[in-house]
């Protein structure tokens, strides 16, 4: 008997010191933080590089997390206007990703973006409005995405609620590139417009907006290339005889990208 409990006196000291060794739990590292700029004509190729027209990109350990900078629609206007203070922030929860468009204080709510993800590639996208008091309303609209041989196929966009408005776009690459896309406009189930897009003059840089594809529809267009579209060209054509013989529009987008010294785009830069 005295020998069992010697025995189990010894291991329980064992297990005490032991235990007394281990160190606290320790703290997870601090988060790597790495910002970036870009100015607003070198992403959305409007105008000219201008010092107080610029995005700033937060990423926290490689997600983009957080931007400053957002275009409005400004009624009466025919172009957007840039808004340096407005901020975008982006969370992350397994599959899922969260996009809010921020407000200031005199905004009764903003504009929030629900994506499932699947190999970091969006499959859906929820757009809702959360107003600051009762939390979000019904889904504005929904996105579906569908892909093959891991490049993106096809886009259906349904909006909610009167018109029935609904967007089903097909992608067409060559050399790892996008070079067509077609999307019918569909009002209550009827054709209305087909706008085919051509994607040309492309430079042999890497594709720097690949980690800015949740921000938009025109930085996902961008992200969907190797290299970089410098040229764009739009033609929208009426399909719906009710409308009347409306001839094709077309619309042209041209950016002159800088390059440094090994061929590759900047976005930031001294203006002198």
């Amino acid at each position: 008997m005295k020998k069992l409990f010697y025995i189990s006196l010894a291991l329980s000291l064992f297990s005490c010191s032991s235990s007394d060794d281990t160190p606290a739990d320790t703290p997870p590292p601090p988060p790597v933080i790495q910002t970036e700029k870009a100015y607003v004509n070198g992403v959305d190729g409007i105008g000219t590089p201008n010092p107080k027209e610029f995005y700033e990109f937060t990423y926290e350990n490689g997600n983009l997390t957080n931007v400053k900078g957002r275009f409005y629609k400004i009624f009466m206007q025919m172009e957007d206007m840039f808004f340096a203070d407005k901020i975008t922030t982006l969370s992350y929860s397994n599959n899922k990703v969260i996009l809010s468009e921020l407000e200031g204080a005199n905004f009764q709510g903003y504009q929030e973006y629900r994506f499932t993800m699947d190999n970091n590639k969006p499959v859906k996208q929820e757009h809702y409005y959360v107003n600051n008091v009762t939390g979000p309303g019904s889904v504005a609209d929904t996105k579906t995405y569908t892909y093959e041989q891991d490049k993106l196929k096809k886009i259906y966009w349904k909006f909610e609620g009167p018109g029935g408005y609904e967007y089903f776009t097909t992608y067409y690459y060559s050399n790892n590139n996008l070079t067509k896309s077609e999307v019918i406009e569909k009002i209550s189930g009827i054709d209305n417009k087909l706008t085919t897009i051509t994607y040309s003059d492309f430079d042999n840089a890497a594709n720097p907006f690949k980690k800015l594809y949740l921000l938009n529809n025109e930085l996902y267009e961008k992200s969907l290339s190797a290299n970089n579209f410098r040229k764009k060209v739009s033609v929208t054509e009426n399909l719906n005889p009710a409308n009347g013989n409306i001839p094709p529009k077309t619309t042209t987008k041209i950016w002159n990208y800088k390059y440094d010294a090994n061929g590759q785009v900047l976005l930031f830069f001294p203006i002198l």
